[in-house]
Parts: C-alpha cells; sequence; structure tokens
C-alpha cells in the first residue's frame, strides 16, 4: 500500500479520485466537484492523497495541515475492499509521517447506526470524541449546519484548544 499526493485536478488518478469522493460522501458532506478541483489546485493547506496497491486506487483521504493539528476532512476506500481493515491501515501511516494531533468530525452515535459504527471504527485507533457542541458548517449556500462531534487522537489537545480548533476549521475549510 502506497500513497500518492496529488497537486491538481490534472494529475493521474485525479479523475478515479474525484468519482470516488462524489459516490462516497452525500452532497451534504463535500464539496462540489469544482470546489473540490479549486482545493486540490490552489490550496496549499489542502492535502488530497489516492492510496494504491498494485498501482490501482483503492481509496484516498485528504486533509489540512494547520500550524497546530492535522484536520483530516474525509477518507474512503473502494466499496468492495471495505471491512478489511484497510482503514485502519490508513490511519496508522498518516500517524506515522506527523506527529501532530489528528482531529476529525464524525455524526453523534445516535444519529445512525453508520455514525455509531464509525465512532467504534476510531475509538479502537485510540481516537475520543471532545466533549464540546460543534456545528458542522455547510458546504453549500443555503444549506443547514448539521450537529456533529470533534474527535481527535489527542484528546487533551483537542479538548483545550477546542475553540481555536473550531475556528481554525470554520475558516481556511468552510470560509467563515
Amino acid at each position: 500500500m502506497e500513497f500518492v499526493r496529488l497537486y491538481s485536478s490534472e494529475d493521474k488518478y485525479a479523475e478515479e479520485l474525484i468519482s470516488l469522493y462524489l459516490e462516497a460522501f452525500p452532497e451534504n458532506q463535500r464539496h462540489t466537484k469544482e470546489d473540490f478541483e479549486n482545493l486540490l489546485n490552489n490550496n496549499s493547506l489542502f492535502h488530497c492523497n489516492v492510496v494504491l496497491m498494485n498501482n490501482a486506487l483503492i481509496g484516498f483521504f485528504h486533509y489540512w495541515e494547520f500550524e497546530e493539528f492535522l484536520f483530516l476532512e474525509h477518507i474512503a476506500i473502494e466499496p468492495p475492499l471495505r471491512g478489511h481493515k484497510l482503514g485502519e491501515k490508513v490511519i496508522g501511516l498518516i500517524r506515522n509521517f506527523s506527529e501532530k494531533p489528528l482531529v476529525i468530525e464524525v455524526e453523534p452515535a445516535e444519529t445512525t447506526e453508520y455514525g455509531s459504527r464509525r465512532i467504534e471504527f476510531y475509538r479502537r485507533l485510540g481516537f475520543e470524541t471532545i466533549p464540546h457542541k460543534y456545528l458542522q458548517p455547510p458546504y453549500r449556500q443555503g444549506d443547514a449546519f448539521v450537529p456533529l462531534e470533534i474527535m481527535s487522537d489527542k484528546p487533551e489537545f483537542a479538548s483545550d484548544n477546542f475553540e481555536k480548533i473550531k475556528s481554525t476549521i470554520y475558516q481556511a475549510v468552510y470560509g467563515l
């Protein structure tokens, strides 16, 4: 398994990655295709990586690298390969290349079965839910804020710096 960072929507694998991105996440939980391509082409804080196995794209992850933490915005594995611990391996490899705390947004456990499973997945990897109210800003004008939770693999840092983390994400990721 290897990661390849993409720097442009013209890079090899970009079309395949964008297709999986649009397929893996509901419209209200992701950027538009145009906004995503703009981030990929023009934002140095935005790191978009494909996950390859035998030179074939099996998934992707993208994160924002801020001064004090990484915000892992999305991670996805191709549907036929899910359930084979590839997501765990990807998270492990991300942790190997950065000492910075990882911060993620997740649906509250009581919202959906999928939200509950996702939280358990991250808990098994050492993440903890941060006990502060968090509303994810909308990706599109006119959409509503979504109640989510913040999790981190360094929960003390995330709890102590919650307002700064929230403000940083709101400004850089959502443009507020």
